[in-house]
């Protein structure tokens, strides 16, 4: 059986905590072998970050248990990105700047990072000869602390755990793009200019999913709203018509009404999302964006 081939540096799993479920792809190099979405009982999580990380991880053992996820894995996971703050920041390219000391500190100035309450990530970007460019997250400590605890109970360790927002801009795999990730329980979405998310909001919505037929107009709503603030603050550089927009997420497929919703009210037509895998026909692409953005990392 093809499950029996997966034992190579190449196999690559990606697991994301997300909505109320548990969203599993594996991957062999860029073929994508099996994935699974697994509900979860809902008191496992509160506010969109893991409470119950007893529960949660046996869950994940369960899901990891079965046949078609047998195998040795370089396991990539993300966190919810939900209170957030995210910034491009720029160091000089000299061998005395170190970015583990420079960044924290630039962190504290700009973003009122603490390193007692979160937690920072960051990943380079295209740099220039003298200068050296990050983009650069911080995240509440405390949500992340339960979020590896759920691991380290699951017997999984992750080789490289990201917040959403990096996941969703690898997936897309464009310089340029206003992206949108429609959850039954959030939303996010981020703004994409020269590769770097210039512009991120991520709203939990409630313990209870919203009603399916309301996020045509919600997602819409919310869509002009970050549009308008970006075109606002960068009035010499706004967003280009041909921007592709791309709706990711599980509620994206429960309504299919959400895309000509958008393309009506914005003006946009939605760009199809062809993420750089390999992968047969019933693939849920779109509900599996964060999951293939973090495969993406391992390739």
């Amino acid at each position: 059986m093809i499950w029996e081939t997966l034992f190579t540096s190449k196999n690559l799993l990606s697991v994301v905590i997300e909505s109320m479920s548990l969203k599993l792809l594996a991957c062999q190099g860029e073929k994508v072998i099996t994935w699974a979405t697994i509900p979860m009982n809902p008191g496992f999580l509160r506010g969109g970050f893991v409470v119950d990380s007893q529960g949660l991880a046996g869950v994940i053992k369960t899901a990891l248990g079965k046949k078609e996820f047998s195998g040795r894995y370089r396991v990539f996971a993300s966190l919810p990105a939900f209170h957030s703050v995210c910034r491009p920041m720029e160091l000089p390219k000299l061998k005395e700047v170190d970015p583990k000391v420079a960044i924290p500190q630039q962190a504290r100035r700009d973003i009122g990072y603490s390193a007692e309450n979160s937690l920072l990530f960051w990943q380079p970007l295209p740099g220039g000869i003298d200068r050296q460019r990050f983009l650069v997250i911080s995240v509440p400590k405390e949500p992340v602390t339960a979020f590896m605890e759920t691991f380290k109970l699951a017997k999984l360790r992750p080789d490289k755990v990201e917040t959403t927002t990096f996941a969703l801009s690898r997936a897309v795999n464009q310089t340029q793009a206003i992206i949108a990730a429609v959850e039954p329980y959030s939303l996010g979405f981020t703004i994409m200019r020269d590769s770097v998310p210039l512009v991120i909001r991520n709203t939990f919505l409630g313990e209870t999913p919203r009603s399916i037929e309301t996020l045509p107009e919600l997602v819409t709503d919310a869509l002009e709203t970050v549009m308008t603030f970006y075109n606002e603050s960068n009035p010499d550089n706004p967003l280009p018509p041909d921007i592709p927009v791309y709706l990711l997420g599980s509620a994206v497929s429960l309504n299919p009404n959400i895309i000509p919703a958008v393309e009506r009210v914005l003006g946009r037509s939605v760009a199809v999302f062809e993420p750089p895998l390999i992968y047969p026909q019933d693939f849920p692409k779109a509900e599996l964006a964060v999951n293939i953005g973090l495969v993406l990392k391992g390739l």
